[in-house]
């Protein structure tokens, strides 16, 4: 991106690259359901961390050594059971009853065989883990793929039909049904098996809930659009790919916790498991709903396209457009975030878990980092599944596998928890590497642009990560005479670049995008509901 003031970054692109008309109310709609998203994240998250907190204190490091061992293998089978039926939902052009009907039958019968296969295989696994709890943890964790395939394609069906606020509001209610469950489970002295209740009972209430409500909003059987049956050869066809790439890049991410686990033993797991699952929070948060809402967004715009390619191979402008638009919001959203986390997480996970996790606390930094870029990663992923490029999504994902593993190798032999996050790092920052120089040769995105765009949103994260340090040194006790001069530096350059905000990318972007003066739908009444309703 130029910071000129050019066409390509100054104030002046939002008017001399006029969008089309439908696109500035479309932007509207991507927001507000991004905000429903990100409301209901912040609810979860609160959620989570308090239980986090509960359990942090009722579980042993090495218990929950074993669930997380456990939670790993019914993660890595829930791919096999969703089968990337809940992605091909996202990105249908039109979402009929019969493509939903046949996404849940299928769903259903791969659920069923996960099912099954976890019982067969508890006690299995138990042995490789060295972790005998790690039996009645699988048994009751498979039961929830009885009802996960359901659950995730209703929701996606939900997001498909632009009910974002019905979508969030089910998971959020299901989700706080889990948790309470688990507490009183633990509470009741069912430990650790109170853990495992709670993804069941969660992923029941999205099935039941979104099950019925997506039933409501979709024609009715006998209607025209309602009626056509879905081709399952097809649909498997095109979700196949998607489920094994999912596959791959969650066996990516979770390599360095299985070394942890075989290598180091469930202790060592357990400090893994418990800083992953502290940054995790922030990661799901931001990764799922972006992508959420950004799927099926881009989706509307490659369909408006009339030729979603130029003959040179290229994707036209405004796909071009969207996209670099969706991946620099998507940097600025996650590196200012969690280079702050990075500076206050250590000191914030020793105050949430007690005493006597320091090791994990070391975690957080390299975590953050790692986490920041998978959400540019994920958002990239999303990016090239609507521009359906399979070998792009499989090159990227391929780097990373490589570098991970090659770290997680290195890491164990040299007994280090911190090396294991390193890697994991490692592994996103090559995916990302070869998922970029992929979009400058086939003309995806605007290569320039995004690239600028990512080194100056990473450079406004190193404030954030001083602000952090600052903040939680200070609340610590410990000493730190910068703090001081924190607020006044910040309002200093308030004051002094208050006039180059509009060179920042995210502030282009919304620009260029009708978003500023930011005006949020449905909490205005009057003029401003009806002038941005879809």
């Amino acid at each position: 991106m130029r910071i000129d003031g050019g066409p390509a970054g100054g104030a002046r692109a939002g008017r001399e690259t006029a969008l089309p008309g439908e696109e500035r109310p479309h932007s509207h709609a991507v927001v507000s359901g991004t905000l429903w998203n990100y409301s209901a994240a912040v609810v979860a998250s609160l959620l989570q961390l308090g239980y986090t907190a509960y359990t942090g204190r009722a579980v042993s490091a090495a218990a929950f050594g074993a669930f997380a061992s456990a939670l790993s293998i019914t993660q890595l089978l829930g791919y096999f059971a969703n089968a990337g039926l809940a992605t091909t939902v996202l990105r249908s052009r039109e979402l009929t009853r019969g493509l939903l009907m046949a996404t849940v039958r299928l769903g259903v019968l791969s659920g069923i065989v996960c099912f099954a296969l976890v019982q067969a295989t508890a006690p299995l696994w138990a042995e490789v883990w060295n972790a005998p709890e790690t039996t009645g943890l699988l048994r009751v964790l498979g039961l929830q793929f009885l009802f996960l395939p359901v659950g995730a394609v209703s929701s996606a069906g939900l997001r498909r039909l632009q009910a974002q606020r019905t979508a969030v509001l089910v998971e959020t209610g299901a989700l706080a049904a889990g948790l309470l469950t688990g507490t009183l489970l633990l509470a009741a002295g069912w430990n650790p098996l109170g853990l495992a209740a709670t993804s069941v009972t969660t992923q029941l209430g999205i099935a039941v809930l979104a099950g019925v409500l997506v039933a409501r909003r979709l024609p009715p059987p006998g209607h025209r659009a309602g009626g056509r049956p879905g081709r399952y050869r097809e649909l498997a066809g095109s979700s196949g790919f998607l489920a094994g790439h999912q596959l791959a890049q969650y066996v990516t991410n979770t390599v360095p916790l299985w070394a942890a686990g075989a290598m180091l033993g469930p202790v060592a797991a357990g400090y893994y498991s418990r800083a992953t699952l502290f940054t995790g929070l922030l990661l799901t948060t931001l990764a799922a709903g972006l992508t959420r809402v950004t799927t099926p967004a881009l989706t509307r715009v490659r369909a408006q396209v009339p030729e979603a390619r130029q003959p040179d191979g290229r994707e036209e402008p405004a796909v071009r457009r969207a996209a670099t638009d969706v991946l620099l919001a998507a940097s600025a959203l996650a590196f200012l975030p969690f280079a702050f986390l990075a500076g206050a997480g250590s000191g914030a996970l020793r105050l949430l878990l007690g005493p006597g996790w320091d090791e994990a606390a070391r975690l957080v930094p390299p975590l953050c980092l790692f986490s920041a870029v998978a959400v540019v990663y994920a958002v990239g992923l999303s990016v090239d599944t609507v521009c359906g490029s399979h070998r792009r999504m499989a090159a990227a994902q391929a780097a990373a596998a490589v570098v991970t593993l090659a770290g997680a190798v290195v890491a164990t032999a040299g007994d280090s928890l911190t090396l294991l996050a390193l890697a994991a790092l490692a592994g996103q920052l090559g995916g990302l590497a070869v998922q970029m120089w992929k979009w400058r040769g086939h003309g995806v995105v605007e290569a320039g642009r995004l690239w600028v765009g990512y080194a100056v949103h990473a450079a406004l994260g190193l404030g954030a990560y001083a602000a952090g340090a600052a903040v939680s040194r200070t609340a610590s006790g410990l000493p730190c005479p910068a703090v001081l001069l924190v607020l006044p530096a910040v309002g200093l350059a308030v004051v002094l670049c208050r006039p180059l905000r509009t060179r920042l990318p995210l502030y282009t972007v919304a620009d260029a995008r009708g978003l500023l003066p930011l005006r949020l739908p449905g909490l205005r009444s009057g003029r401003t509901t009806r002038t941005h309703a879809q």
